[in-house]
């Protein structure tokens, strides 16, 4: 047989046994069956198949602790798919229904990863994913202020605060240019109320100070 058609036969081969290791059949009736599939679904990048198998653990065996589990699966395969608003959901359900359980401070400080990681490049859009993300940490914080997360809370909490802070500064800035000195004094006002932690902070203030009556 020449070399072309061999290999041709032995990629047939390889790719049929990849397609029936992928597609096995899985017994729906084991919630740890189905979810350790899914698991190897998730090491293999192939998280449509996972998110399949984990829905249905999720709502066949929902007080059971694969069906916690998987809730929370669900937010992280979201999240690797940088799919960030779909995962704050998961993150938030599995906090709400489960908020005893041993995960629950990682969902929390995951629901406001999340919504950090869907703020924005610039502060021109909708900030209000910025606000999400720091009630988010604002609540881990308040519950676990000594938390495995809370250094990481803090800081992304922080640079959120700080995107919330530019944007009311970047339109003070705006009103100064056209000398519409009320408007940016309001501007300027409210950041120093809302966000006195700031880095943007003592430019407000040096600003405000400048502004004529």
């Amino acid at each position: 047989m020449p070399v072309f058609w061999r290999q041709s036969a032995l990629a047939l081969v390889l790719g049929a046994l990849m397609v029936s290791c992928v597609s096995k059949p899985v017994n729906e009736a084991d919630p740890k069956e189905m979810y350790e599939d899914a698991e190897v679904d998730i090491e293999g990048n192939r998280y449509l198949l996972a998110l399949d198998k984990l829905r249905v653990v999720r709502s066949k065996f929902s007080y059971s602790n694969y069906g916690a589990l998987a809730q929370l699966r669900i937010g992280d395969v979201y999240f690797l798919q940088d799919s960030f608003p779909e995962a704050a959901v998961a993150y938030e359900g599995f906090y709400e229904l489960y908020p005893k359980h041993a995960k629950a401070p990682y969902a929390l400080f995951r629901a406001g990863e999340a919504h950090y990681s869907d703020i924005p490049t610039t502060i021109a859009r909708d900030l209000k994913s910025a606000e999400n993300a720091i009630q988010w940490f604002g609540t881990y914080l308040s519950r676990y202020p000594r938390g495995e997360y809370s250094d990481r809370a803090r800081d992304l909490r922080q640079k959120a605060y700080d995107k919330l802070a530019e944007k009311e500064l970047d339109t003070a800035k705006f009103y100064l240019k056209r000398k519409k000195y009320p408007a940016a004094r309001t501007r300027l006002e409210k950041l120093l109320e809302l966000y006195p932690g700031s880095s943007f902070a003592d430019q407000a203030r040096e600003m405000l100070e400048g502004l004529p009556e």
